[in-house]
């Protein structure tokens, strides 16, 4: 990594998303769905619905799109549940090219509040730690399915830092603005394993044995600090197979159906 990259552009680097395009599948799925759109300080969010019955909210995970999510929520459908799915910004279709922590939470703490009777949220990945993240007091999600999820921001610093080869000094640089833009405690406030603590509803955490791009520790580090949890290690599935996986599927299923 050069020393001649600003920490500006190295923390605008660290926020930038891959933007990818809705593939035929998941354009075909949204064509059998109704857009709404929801308003959040001062800014206009699309998000999408389909079926009847109990609510399913699903979140995609970083650098993907709502496509991604498209495998649970047609077995949602089958099983008579309405699914919910949106871009996170900036993914996807939603505007934008670096995501901003804080728009982020104030959407889904605004779609937490406007949908009616939400019965859970399936979240994947960076979707876990956004989504726990976003928990507040008063009514909400009934519970929550945690797929492949990262427990802390921290965990994103240290494998951006390996992935660009940043030295201890870049990389406190690279913390140290990040405290600057958002506060010194972002890494308290963006901490799934704090967010658990005081979160009191059923939690599903499900990871696959070969995820090499979030290790299972992670899982069983917030299966320890969610007092309603129940752990699932699934053999030989990997980060992003997890979401198209049919055991999981029906994992998901049975846990919803039990509630």
């Amino acid at each position: 990594m050069l020393r001649t990259e600003s920490v500006d552009d190295l923390v605008e680097r660290f926020y930038t998303v891959v933007k990818l395009p809705h593939d035929p599948f998941a354009k075909a799925f949204l064509n059998r769905c109704r857009s709404r759109t929801l308003k959040v300080d001062g800014r206009f969010y699309k998000y999408f619905q389909s079926g009847s019955g109990p609510t399913v909210l699903l979140v995609h995970g970083l650098n993907t799109n709502l496509g991604s999510m498209v495998p649970i929520a047609e077995d949602l459908l089958a099983h008579g549940y309405r699914v919910v799915l949106f871009d996170v910004p900036p993914h996807g279709e939603a505007l934008g090219t670096t995501g901003d922590p804080t728009e982020i939470r104030a959407l889904l703490r605004a779609l937490y509040d406007g949908l009616p009777d939400l019965h859970a949220v399936v979240c994947h990945s960076m979707g876990g730690l956004w989504a726990l993240t976003a928990w507040q007091a008063g009514p909400g999600p009934r519970a929550v399915v945690s797929l492949s999820s990262p427990v802390t921001k921290a965990f994103l610093v240290e494998r951006f830092a390996e992935v660009n080869g940043l030295d201890e000094d870049r990389v406190r640089e690279l913390t140290g603005a990040i405290e600057g833009r958002f506060g010194e405690t972002v890494w308290q406030e963006y901490s799934a394993l704090r967010a658990v603590r005081a979160i009191d509803v059923p939690g599903l955490v499900i990871h696959g044995t070969a995820d090499d791009h979030v290790p299972p520790a992670h899982a069983e580090q917030l299966h320890a600090n969610w007092r309603q949890s129940t752990l699932e290690l699934v053999d030989g599935v990997g980060h992003f197979d997890i979401v198209e996986a049919p055991g999981v599927r029906k994992i998901i299923s049975a846990f919803l159906r039990s509630l």
